[in-house]
C-alpha cells in the first residue's frame, strides 16, 4: 500500500468512524421520540432476511406485528429464523438467490401470484467479495446481487402494482458510496483484469441510491415512498467474512445488528413525507448522499442507469 492510499484511508476511517459505528448510535438516539408502531396486517418483504441486518429488519417488523415475506438463499438458515420467532406477526420464508436473474425473477412470479400487497419492500441483501466470481448465468456477482437483480425485483413488483397505497422501497446501501460516482462502466465487471470488490461494492451502492431517485421521480405521485439508508458499521457475519482485518480493529465500537436494523424499520414504520429523494439516511435522518465533490460529476442520469439494467436484463429475458 502506497503512502498516498495509506493517507486516504486514515482520513476516511477518522472523518466517519465515530458517526458510522455505536458511538454515533448511542449519541443520537437519547433524542429520538418513542417508537412504538404497530405494523400488524401489513405485509413486509425483505431481501437477505436470514441474518445480519437484514434477519434484524425481519424479526423487529415481525415482532410488531407485520407478516414478514423473507427472502433468502439458504432454506437451513430461513428454517432457523422462524424458528427462532415468537410474536404477534409471522414470518414466511422465501428461497431464492437473488444473484440469479432467473431465481429472483423466479420469486417475485411468486409473489405477483400470491397476490399480498406489499406495505414495505426492504431491498437489504448486498455483498463484496474480494475475488471475481461470476454466476452461473455469466455476470459478476456482487453486480448482479447488489443491483441488477434488486432492480429486476422492484420494477417487477411495481410493473404488477403489487404494492399497497402509500408503500415504501427502501434500498441498503453504504457509506462505501461515498467513495464513487454513478458510473455504468463499472457496474459489471466482464473479467478478473484490474477488479476491484472494493470499488465495484462503492458503485453497486451508489446506484442504488440513484435509482431511488428514478422509482420516487416515476411513482411518487402515485404516493410510493423511495429511500435510501446507511446501517451504520455494524458486526454481522458479512462484515465478518469479506472485511476481517476492518472487524478485528473496530470491533469494539462497530453496531450490533439491530442497531443497524433500527432506521430500516423506522423508515418501513414512519415513511416520512416530503423528503428529498437523495437523502442517505441515518440514524433516522437524511444526510448528504456525497461525502466529496468529485463523486457528484457524472456522464449519466438516474434514467440512464435504469435503462443500462433494463438492457443487462434483457440479455437473458
Amino acid at each position: 500500500m502506497n503512502a498516498a492510499m495509506l493517507l486516504k484511508i486514515i482520513k476516511f476511517y477518522g472523518r466517519f468512524m465515530p458517526s458510522f459505528t455505536a458511538i454515533g448510535y448511542y449519541a443520537r438516539a437519547p433524542f429520538w421520540p418513542a417508537f412504538t408502531t404497530d405494523l400488524t396486517g401489513q405485509t413486509w418483504v425483505v431481501t437477505g432476511a436470514s441474518g445480519g441486518v437484514g434477519g434484524a429488519i425481519t424479526r423487529e417488523a415481525a415482532r410488531r406485528g407485520a407478516t414478514v415475506l423473507a427472502i433468502a438463499r439458504s432454506a437451513a438458515k430461513l428454517d432457523a429464523l422462524v424458528a427462532s420467532f415468537s410474536g404477534k406477526g409471522k414470518i414466511i420464508p422465501y428461497v431464492a438467490d437473488l444473484a440469479l436473474q432467473s431465481s429472483t425473477t423466479a420469486v417475485a412470479e411468486r409473489l405477483i401470484a400470491e397476490g399480498r400487497k406489499i406495505d414495505v419492500l426492504q431491498n437489504n441483501v448486498g455483498l463484496l467479495l474480494d475475488d471475481y466470481i461470476q454466476t452461473s448465468e455469466g455476470r459478476e456477482t456482487s453486480f448482479a446481487t447488489n443491483i441488477l437483480n434488486q432492480f429486476l425485483l422492484t420494477e417487477r413488483l411495481l410493473d404488477a402494482d403489487m404494492f399497497a397505497p402509500g408503500a415504501a422501497v427502501i434500498n441498503m446501501a453504504s457509506g462505501g458510496m461515498y467513495n464513487a460516482p454513478l458510473t455504468l462502466a463499472r457496474m459489471n465487471a466482464p473479467s478478473a483484469e484490474k477488479y476491484s470488490g472494493v470499488y465495484a461494492y462503492a458503485v453497486h451502492k451508489r446506484g442504488q441510491a440513484e435509482l431511488v431517485k428514478y422509482w420516487q421521480a416515476k411513482y411518487g405521485h402515485k404516493g410510493m415512498n423511495f429511500y435510501v439508508m446507511h446501517p451504520g458499521w455494524s458486526d454481522t457475519d458479512g462484515v465478518k467474512t469479506a472485511m476481517p482485518r476492518f472487524r478485528r480493529i473496530l470491533q469494539l465500537v462497530l453496531r450490533n445488528e439491530a442497531q443497524g436494523a433500527d432506521t430500516a424499520v423506522w423508515l418501513g414504520a414512519t415513511r416520512p413525507k416530503g423528503t428529498n429523494p437523495a437523502g442517505f439516511w441515518l440514524d433516522r435522518k437524511p444526510r448528504d448522499a456525497h461525502a466529496y465533490d468529485y463523486t457528484k460529476v457524472t456522464k449519466h442520469t438516474p434514467e440512464e442507469l435504469a435503462d443500462y439494467l433494463r438492457a443487462e436484463l434483457a440479455k437473458q429475458a
